[in-house]
């Protein structure tokens, strides 16, 4: 749990830092909106079950890391309210900033912005992939 939300923390850092190279007031006021966005709106979203003491639950900190990297089967929708809010998140802390970044490069070609902008693809393709349903899963006789 610990590990999941550094790395969702560590994306939010990335998504800050790659919209302050285009523009730092849109940096700052990404970060403040993400952060309130995951840690303050995403954490009271979940489990449909009242469990206090639930590995994936935890005061709603493990939510978020099993929504964005945990695994397939702790995204259904009948176990949790939030897959709906989590996708909306993703689509913010994934594309979009990662979208202003290139358009920036674009603009105006800088080292860092290629190291930020390849650090965002990765988060955002790993987090993405653990959305996947697992197909070639077989079934017990």
């Amino acid at each position: 749990m610990v590990l999941g939300n550094l790395a969702v923390l560590l994306w939010i850092i990335l998504d800050s830092l790659g919209l302050w190279l285009f523009n730092q007031a849109a940096g700052w006021i990404f970060l403040a909106a993400a952060l309130i966005g995951i840690y303050g709106i995403l954490k009271f979203l979940g489990c449909l079950r009242p469990c206090y003491h639930c590995k994936k639950c935890t005061f709603g900190l493990g939510r978020i890391t099993a929504l964005y990297f945990g695994k397939r089967n702790l995204k259904d929708y009948k176990e949790t309210y939030g897959v709906a809010a989590a996708i909306f998140f993703y689509i913010l802390l994934g594309p979009f900033p990662t979208a202003v970044l290139l358009v920036s490069t674009v603009q105006m070609f800088s080292v860092l912005k290629i190291a930020v902008l390849l650090g965002l693809l990765i988060v955002s393709v790993y987090s993405g992939l653990t959305w996947r349903t697992n197909r070639n899963r077989k079934t017990p006789n």
